[in-house]
């Protein structure tokens, strides 16, 4: 999971160097592909999502690329570093940690989804209007413990049940050097920052 946190060092520092060059005109990206895909609400649009919309866009944060990249990526990262010991560095040991990662997003996005359903909270990324890279680095870390609520931006439950719920059921499956509270609280925290890297890129990436 560090490498989620990697990741986003790596993007803010993306960001910030990218400041150091000639201002240019604000742009948005258009691409409803490239939006649905990184689950960012089209540019302008403040309405709540259809039911289809929000179910479909709990299948691509479950099983779409993007998530499948991150728990490779993921697994190949805790692979190197022999994270948990008890599974080895060889190829069986890669494929049970690919597994762990799928099972861990797996929970915490249905988590999340079913309780964004009764809270009926919009957990899109919705792109700020700010310009600055401090203002907008602040607002895309923000946003990562935020939906919007009947137009209002709101503190997201169901993002934040999902996170704690996730780490919680994984002890389920984990070896027991992994079964320690603090387990629990690293495998939140991880979550979190890697949401937050994951806001910052696509704050910088789609509105440049």
């Amino acid at each position: 999971m560090r490498i989620i946190v990697l990741f986003s060092g790596l993007a803010m520092a993306a960001s910030l160097g990218a400041q150091t060059e000639p201002p240019a005109p604000r742009r948005a990206f258009e691409g409803n592909g490239l939006l649905k895909l990184l689950e960012v609400a089209p540019p302008g649009q403040q309405g709540p999502q259809t039911q289809r919309e929000r179910f479909m866009s709990y299948v691509r944060r479950t099983v779409g690329p993007v998530p499948l990249l991150v728990e490779a990526t993921t697994a190949a990262y805790d692979q190197g570093w022999d994270r948990p010991q008890e599974w080895g560095q060889e190829s069986g040991g890669y494929a049970k940690r690919f597994a762990n990662a799928i099972a861990y997003n797996g929970v915490r996005q249905t988590i999340t989804y079913g309780m964004s359903l009764w809270t009926h909270e919009d957990t899109r990324y919705f792109p700020s209007d700010r310009d600055g890279v401090w203002g907008r680095t602040v607002y895309a870390l923000r946003s990562t413990l935020t939906a919007r609520h009947n137009g209002r931006v709101v503190f997201s439950i169901s993002a934040m049940t999902g996170a704690v719920g996730a780490a919680a059921i994984s002890r389920a499956w984990v070896p027991d050097s992994w079964q320690h509270p603090k387990n629990v609280a690293a495998s939140v925290g991880l979550t979190l920052a890697g949401m937050a890297g994951f806001n910052v890129a696509r704050e910088f990436l789609l509105r440049r």
